[in-house]
């Protein structure tokens, strides 16, 4: 399958530390302890432990110390047992690195034993230039300027997680007057809740860029780490956006199945000629409803319009039990798709779509 969705994962050897697989990311003495602590009552922990035990042949009670002996002694053969038992055929990488600074996936292609291509962020662009109290022309100028630079080093997205920030509730009328305006009233909020109007303005403008540049823009939807507001996320307030010139020309992916509205944001990829959705992250999160969610996907949506990814972050286990996740919850679906008297061909083709076809069509990847 292509991992439309990932974050770099370790180059060198690093210890598996499962408490550190979460969504809670606090960073005090007591966030710690708490994460300890909860750590073996968390079902995706247990699964995820239970897979790794199955893959390297050991009892669950000794599967961490295996792995880090196994891991420790071939870090790249490990990363590569994991991505070739997931049935990975490449990587979209987000580059989550310093603004404006391309990520060089070399590396990581190198040691995964397969492609990795990257795309580009565009928030941390406007909250350092916030931070350097910018006017909102040059925050604007910025991020086109960097989304081409980005383009001319092999970028083939482009990913907001302006749900992060301000919120999915763009407002897409805003100008760059009303942007400077509220924008000069608004010093005291912090950096990442600064400056609503002109990230939506960004937004508006970006999704103009992506598309004279001919790369989709990944929008974050749905649930998220600890930082995130919940009630922001939710993929239906991108609506009057996506009814804009702008908002309709470039390709949308809506990342994450919209969790927990996961069948908004199929409608959406069913109604808009320019939106896809991604399914990630709750599949490491929530792994046991995965074939749920993309029965949901598919029972509203196009085949064409649905994409795959883990998401994973940090620990490649994540990666690849991510995968592994979609592939076994494949299994499900398509059970009841036969059931419900769809015919084998179009099963095989709706998976190829899924896994495979669709990235490659949407982020405009080669071989």
């Amino acid at each position: 399958m292509i991992d439309d969705h990932v974050h770099p994962f370790p180059l060198e050897y690093a210890p598996l530390e499962l408490h550190a697989i979460t969504l809670d990311v606090d960073t005090d003495a007591e966030a710690e302890r708490r994460r300890r602590s909860l750590a073996p009552g968390r079902l995706y922990l247990h699964l995820l432990q239970a897979k790794l035990a199955d893959l390297l042949g050991v009892d669950l009670p000794d599967v961490t110390a295996a792995r880090n002996e196994r891991a420790a002694s071939d870090w790249t053969g490990w990363l590569q047992q994991l991505f070739n038992d997931a049935g990975i055929d490449g990587m979209v990488m987000d580059e989550a690195g310093p603004p404006a600074r391309p990520t060089d996936p070399s590396g990581y292609a190198s040691a995964a034993g397969r492609p990795v291509w990257w795309m580009a962020r565009l928030d941390p662009i406007v909250d350092q230039l916030l931070g350097q109290d910018a006017s909102a022309d040059e925050v604007v100028t910025a991020v086109e300027d960097a989304m081409e630079a980005a383009a001319l080093a092999g970028c083939v997205a482009y990913k907001t997680i302006l749900a992060y920030r301000t919120g999915l509730g763009v407002d897409p009328t805003v100008d760059l007057k009303r942007a400077q305006r509220e924008l000069d009233a608004e010093h005291e909020l912090p950096i990442r809740r600064r400056g609503k109007a002109l990230r939506d303005l960004v937004l508006r403008r970006a999704l103009a860029r992506a598309a004279d540049l001919d790369r989709p823009v990944q929008i974050h939807t749905g649930f998220g780490d600890s930082e995130l507001r919940l009630a922001e996320s939710a993929p239906d307030l991108l609506e009057e956006l996506l009814r804009t010139p702008e908002g309709s020309a470039a390709r949308v992916v809506l990342i994450h199945g919209s969790f927990p509205w996961t069948e908004a944001a199929a409608y959406l990829a069913s109604s808009k000629p320019n939106v896809w959705m991604e399914l990630s992250l709750s599949n490491l999160f929530a792994p046991v409803g995965t074939a749920h969610r993309l029965m949901q996907m598919l029972d509203v949506a196009p085949r064409d319009r649905l994409l795959l990814g883990s998401d994973g972050h940090g620990s490649p286990e994540t990666h690849w039990f991510g995968c592994r996740v979609l592939a076994e919850a494949w299994e499900k679906t398509a059970a009841i798709l036969l059931d419900a008297g769809a015919r084998p061909d179009w099963v095989r083709q709706a998976r190829e779509a899924l896994f495979d076809a669709n990235a490659r069509a949407v982020y405009s990847l080669a071989g």
